[in-house]
């Protein structure tokens, strides 16, 4: 088994890269790629207890690190205690930060759910990261920034993406001051490459673009160099590099996971 060329910084497999396979298969997947951390995918529906165990065993014997688990989906209508079972699931499997992501159209709603979630796991150094996207209501690098400054958790954080900083907007420029001036907000970055523009803007492009148009590091245009230059260097990264390109060239898990860590590693090596 390798290990990360930045041996100190985890550098994490995103569940959303290898979705289709059972979250404990993921873990010896990514450990044996030579990741010290993976994300773990939680379907509620589906999540069963036998499950939490598999996890449980695939953390402790591969000794990597559950970067996160995703995703709290926050939707109008649903009751406040909807996803208080992934603080459950977080707890008893180790994960550092829960994912979230809200379609909430009142932004105050937004920050009862957040806040309920961030009070929830008060005491087990578990993060609350809030993601934006174009496709939420928490669209912006502003609204996010609202929510959790406005909550004012100490769990609460907040989830930069390098594809949905370009998508939505915002620059290198903002990661690096945020960086600087409230480093305790960013629990972790997901990093991917992509083309530089959006080829199609519609809600079906935005998501195909997100769920299958993302590129290895280095094969896309996105200012990835800069970027990393602006956070910290041991900040937690999750690769989150969903491409229907890799689901086609590797379809084996262990493959898909081998040629991601490759490439993470060549990258991050050249940065030594």
């Amino acid at each position: 088994m390798s290990t990360p060329s930045q041996a100190q910084r985890l550098i994490s497999l995103a569940a959303g890269v290898v979705q289709e396979f059972a979250p404990d298969d993921a873990i010896y997947a990514a450990a044996n790629a030579g990741f010290n951390a993976a994300g773990i995918w939680c379907d509620l529906n589906t999540w069963s207890d036998e499950l939490t165990d598999k996890v449980k065993t695939a953390l402790t014997e591969t000794g990597i690190t559950a970067l996160d688990i995703e995703v709290v989906w926050f939707k109008p209508g649903e009751p406040l205690d909807t996803h208080d079972r992934f603080i459950d699931i977080a707890k008893a499997v180790g994960a550092k930060n829960i994912l979230c992501v809200s379609s909430e159209t009142d932004i105050n709603e937004t920050k009862n759910k957040f806040k309920h979630l961030c009070q929830l796991s008060e005491g087990s150094g578990i993060r609350i990261a809030l993601e934006f996207l174009a496709i939420t209501e928490i669209d912006s690098l502003e609204k996010a920034l609202e929510v959790v400054r406005d909550v004012d958790h100490p769990s609460g954080g907040l989830l930069i993406d390098t594809l949905h900083l370009q998508r939505t907007g915002s620059s290198v420029a903002e990661l690096a001051k945020l960086a600087e001036q409230s480093p305790h907000l960013l629990p972790y970055l997901q990093f991917c490459d992509a083309s530089a523009t959006l080829a199609d803007s519609s809600f079906e492009g935005i998501l195909e673009d997100a769920l299958y148009l993302r590129k290895l590091l280095g094969e896309g245009e996105l200012p990835l160099r800069d970027l990393l230059k602006s956070i910290d260097s041991q900040l937690p990264i999750s690769l989150e590099i969903r491409a229907r390109e890799l689901i086609d060239a590797y379809p084996r898990l262990q493959d898909r996971a081998d040629a991601v860590f490759a490439n993470s590693r060549q990258f991050f090596s050249e940065e030594s």
